[in-house]
């Protein structure tokens, strides 16, 4: 039995969606094309059906209460199953159709796109759209569900996701091979202490450190002594190149940056133990609900990645 709803049920769930997500009625009703007062009733009428608080109203500011937070978990996944029954219904027997959405890290996006390629032209009714981002972007474009899924490294697990490894990237010490560091083939965290860096940098300038490690770099017993930032990890192969110090990055992404000849005359020096691995894979919100398209692709993904780091290195030949 199905239980009578509104007729306008959704429409205030998505009114309260955009409040909950930019904090702001106002800004909800902008987004909407709405009065505000318009957006305040759907939220009145939600707390009603509901029969409970979704926002505590404080000095004219919303805070989303946990059952405004559970709301909008379920209207994520609503939203999401309603465009997969679309999807999925428009769609003819064994023909893929829409839109699939992905938010991924440079070296990984760079490493299936033989993979997506083929997927496309199977599928050639599919439109594929791709977003670089650094990997906490993906994890907060996956949460958001602004994405259907993310292709991405963490080194912790990521609340309210799911991530699927497919393969584990070590962590690395990159220097010149002819460094006069004195550096043993496994360095210990004495070692790195004495080293300049050249370390990486968000995009919007705030001194965040390596995407992957900063939070273990930052944990250890002393600062490092950083001599340089920048946002781009093919960069800071060329000023460790240029002997102005050393960088920490994965394996993926000393892979995907080191273009043309430009690993020669490199070394790099494994920091496990020091450093936790990356684990890369498809990352996914708790109780995503897939369309027909994205679940297609991510199987093939999956498929084509089983070998691991292998197969990877593969592709980047």
């Amino acid at each position: 039995m199905i239980e009578e709803l509104g007729g306008d049920f959704f429409q205030h769930l998505r009114g309260f969606y955009y409040t909950a997500k930019t904090g702001s009625i106002r800004k909800a009703a902008q987004l909407m094309n709405r009065n505000p007062s318009t957006i305040s009733w759907q939220i009145r009428q939600l707390e009603q059906q509901l029969d409970t608080v979704l926002f505590d109203r404080y000095m004219k500011r919303l805070r989303i209460t946990p059952e405004g937070e559970r709301l909008l978990s379920w209207t994520i996944s609503t939203f999401e199953l309603l465009r997969g029954m679309k999807s999925d219904i428009s769609s003819p027997s064994g023909v893929l159709r829409g839109t699939i959405s992905i938010s991924s890290n440079l070296p990984f996006s760079a490493r299936v796109v033989r993979i997506i390629a083929a997927f496309r032209r199977r599928h050639p009714e599919v439109r594929i759209k791709i977003r670089r981002a650094l990997p906490y972007e993906t994890v907060e474009d996956v949460i958001s569900s602004r994405v259907d899924f993310g292709l991405t490294g963490i080194t912790r697990d990521v609340p309210n996701c799911h991530m699927e490894e497919l393969f584990t990237s070590q962590p690395l010490l990159i220097a010149r091979e002819d460094n006069n560091f004195n550096l043993p083939d496994r360095p210990t965290e004495e070692d790195l202490i004495r080293l300049p860096f050249i370390s990486f940098l968000a995009e919007n300038m705030e001194e965040s450190g390596d995407p992957y490690f900063d939070t273990s770099l930052a944990s250890l017993a002393h600062p490092l002594q950083t001599v340089l930032s920048v946002n781009n990890y093919h960069l800071m192969l060329r000023y460790v190149k240029q002997g102005m110090g050393v960088a920490v990055m994965d394996e993926l992404c000393l892979m995907a940056s080191k273009y043309g000849n430009l690993g020669e005359d490199l070394r790099s020096y494994p920091l496990n133990g020091i450093l936790p691995p990356v684990h890369n894979g498809i990352l996914l919100r708790h109780h995503k609900h897939l369309s027909p398209q994205a679940a297609a692709l991510i199987s093939d993904i999956r498929e084509e990645l089983k070998d691991g780091l292998a197969k990877i290195r593969e592709l980047a030949r």
